[in-house]
């Protein structure tokens, strides 16, 4: 099943070129990024409004990506502060994330396809009701296709934010918390940002500590849904668990995970593992799926990504596996503005083309 890697740099090169010359007119304008808390060893509720991470950034992190992340910080104003998200200093905050670009899809037997998109688009609203203690809290998806509520709560901050209470629809806490949800381990636990729902959720944040426990109502005379992350951090290092149950009319399911970060000179690592256990009147089922990626900050604004990922979808067949590489060059030249280059190469079941395919893609990734 193992195929060799390789990328045309000259492809890459094009590639590049056509995205530049494609956004130029384009607005500047569509998530989260474990590994670049492995990176400053803080926590995702340093630099993001949720603790678990993602959405809306927090003053702290669009400074943070100005000043450590960009190979240039720009004065946009001459004279006037960077800017934040804060509208209003105490009472009302914005945000938002624009993805957009080029992809290749080359599968065996079949047309390479190609397509230039907007792959999403997303604002951030933070209303402050009482500073430092009770917000309301928006994420909307204007596109591509449908106007879309990913994310509304109200969240409560006790104790300095040492508590954490949200109710309303929002996405679970389980494993790691990343941008791409076509990973395996975000896939196959269906746990990503495709994936909101309505509950309440509790959270701890203490020095070292991260967690998260959250109750998503059952539909139609269904259990709830329960699901509980943490995740210990030091500066160099992080180990996390989650757990998640669930039923609902094709059956039961329960998951584990575990997942961490290390930080070794330039490089962050991240990885997940995380198992899956169906049981339906079919027949029970046990799964997992496994993520490696390693991030080598070249220099200031340069990022090198390299990823491998299993699937065992199930443990009982054999010559079902996948396994999917992934390349990926970022470079951010002023704050928030990316660009990304990129490919994915899967190999799996021989006779299901679709699993063996190849993927390059550029994109632009613009946030505020």
């Amino acid at each position: 099943m193992k195929k060799q890697f390789s990328v045309s740099l000259s492809a890459l090169s094009g590639v590049a070129a056509l995205l530049v010359i494609a956004f130029a007119s384009l607005p500047r304008m569509a998530a989260a990024e474990p590994y670049l808390a492995v990176e400053s060893g803080l926590k995702c509720g340093q630099c993001h409004v949720n603790p678990s991470g993602g959405g809306k950034r927090t003053p702290f992190g669009m400074l943070y990506a100005r000043n450590m992340i960009s190979a240039n910080a720009v004065d946009l104003v001459e004279g006037h502060k960077p800017w934040t998200g804060d509208v209003s200093a105490r009472w009302f905050a914005v945000g938002g994330d624009f993805r957009g670009g080029y992809e290749s899809v080359d599968v065996p037997g079949s047309a390479k396809t190609d397509e230039w998109d907007v792959s999403k688009a997303t604002v951030y609203a933070e209303l402050r009701l009482v500073p430092n203690l009770l917000e309301v809290y928006v994420d909307q998806k204007i596109a591509p296709d449908d106007n879309e509520n990913r994310e509304a709560y109200l969240k409560l901050t006790p104790k300095n934010g040492k508590f954490v209470v949200k109710a309303g629809q929002m996405f679970l806490p389980f494993g790691l918390r990343l941008q791409d949800d076509n990973t395996f381990v975000r896939q196959a636990t269906g746990v990503n940002f495709l994936t909101p729902d309505d509950g309440v959720e509790l959270g701890l944040e203490l020095a070292k500590w991260s967690a998260q426990f959250a109750v998503i109502q059952g539909e139609d005379g269904a259990d709830d849904t329960l699901s509980g992350s943490a995740v210990y951090v030091l500066p160099k290092w992080r180990l996390g668990a989650s757990v998640n149950t669930s039923e609902d009319a094709f059956g039961d399911r329960t998951m584990e995970s575990v997942f961490g970060g290390l930080k070794t000179g330039p490089i962050s690592w991240l990885a997940e593992l995380s198992m899956i256990h169906d049981s339906a009147p079919a027949g029970d089922n046990d799964s997992y799926a496994t993520l490696l990626e390693g991030n080598w900050r070249i220099r200031k604004g340069h990022n090198l990504k390299v990823g491998y990922e299993f699937l065992e979808p199930n443990e009982d067949r054999d010559e079902d596996q996948q396994e999917r590489y992934s390349l990926v060059w970022e470079y951010n030249p002023i704050q928030f503005t990316q660009a990304r280059i990129g490919v994915h190469r899967y190999n799996g079941i021989p006779n299901i083309p679709s699993s063996n395919r190849d993927e390059l893609f550029a994109e632009l990734h613009v946030y505020f």
